[in-house]
């Protein structure tokens, strides 16, 4: 079962029940009234028979299509809304493709290749009536993207660099555009393969010299801390702003769009490691490297039943926000000791 899905189904099923409820007792009224009016203006006429045999019969219709509805949304989102979060699976390197930039790739695929695009459903799909699973892959991808650009930024690559505008498409094209004008246009999915296909076209000579590969090692951890930061800002400002608030509908998006960023940092880090082992050996950071990746796994690990952003002074909830900051500030703490000694180390060489 997904997580969060009892509340997302709790307040749509109110929400479906109030709505059926007025239009039952409303459609009642109405033909109530035209059962009158058809008595008083034909009493000898057949027609009122049929009229009264349709009548005893949408009861049943309604309550068939109800039943309908709730299975292939209830089921069907509950389904179809299975996130891949799995981490430690083996990534097949690419010849001419650095370890970190194959886990770019096989990022991308799982979430675009290997299952639905969900963001960009429109409302008759399953998927599309709960959101922690298109929050998830958003985050996946925006974070993908992150790294991407740094590393066509790094290697003056041509080929990343388009792959990363590609990605930069908006999330939620189905098949029209955002305009008034509601034109065709090309889905979200389509634009993010043909980015999963440049990036595997991409050609990246590995560095043989030492220096150069220190300097690379430093700006990938680099970038690494700057998501890290940005991510951790991000849940501390929610909190803040929305902890007095009795239901917090955005918690969960937030949520699961971190989780998804904490996704492609776990299999980022992974790569780095075996990219610059020797880096991280001669400067004993293995152990640093290590337990930073297990506050990754950790975070991802939470599956909370329901996404709680109570305030942080409050003993009897839980802020799940908090508990996610908590995971990744202890993940920027490590990489900066990481980052500082191999710098330090870099230094003392070039003298």
């Amino acid at each position: 079962m997904t997580p969060g899905f009892f509340t997302k189904l709790k307040v749509t099923s109110k929400r479906w029940l109030g709505s059926g409820v007025y239009n039952f007792f409303y459609a009642k009224n109405k033909i109530q009234k035209r059962i009158k009016k058809i008595k008083m203006t034909e009493p000898n006429s057949r027609r009122p028979n049929a009229i009264m045999l349709t009548i005893k019969k949408w009861r049943v219709l309604f309550l068939i299509l109800l039943i309908i509805f709730g299975i292939y949304y209830g089921i069907g989102a509950t389904v179809s809304s299975n996130i891949n979060n799995r981490l430690n699976i083996d990534i097949a390197t690419q010849r001419n493709h650095p370890t970190t930039l194959s886990a770019l790739s096989h990022i991308l695929k799982t979430q675009v290749d290997e299952q639905q695009w969900t963001p960009a459903l429109p409302i008759i799909f399953p998927a599309a009536m709960l959101d922690n699973m298109p929050n998830f892959q958003i985050g996946a991808k925006e974070s993908a993207n992150f790294f991407l650009k740094k590393f066509a930024k790094r290697y003056q690559n041509q080929s990343l660099k388009e792959a990363g505008e590609l990605l930069d498409y908006p999330s939620d094209i189905w098949l029209f555009s955002q305009t008034k004008d509601d034109k065709m246009a090309p889905g979200s999915a389509k634009q993010y393969r043909k980015a999963l296909a440049k990036i595997e076209k991409a050609v990246i000579k590995e560095q043989t010299e030492e220096q150069i590969r220190a300097q690379d090692f430093l700006y990938f951890l680099k970038s690494a801390n700057s998501l890290l930061k940005k991510q951790i800002s991000t849940l501390n400002k929610h909190v803040l702003e929305h902890e007095s608030e009795i239901l917090d509908f955005n918690a969960d998006d937030i949520f699961y769009r971190t989780q998804g960023t904490v996704y492609t940092l776990h299999y980022i880090l992974s790569a780095i490691a075996k990219d610059y082992q020797k880096q991280i050996l001669e400067s004993e950071q293995y152990e640093n490297l290590t337990t930073a990746l297990k506050f990754l796994s950790d975070a991802n690990a939470l599956t909370p039943i329901s996404v709680k952003n109570a305030a942080p002074n409050d003993i009897y909830a839980a802020n799940h926000l908090l508990y996610l900051a908590f995971y990744l500030s202890q993940t920027q703490l490590y990489l900066q000791k990481i980052y500082y000694t191999c710098l330090l180390k870099t230094k003392e060489q070039a003298q």
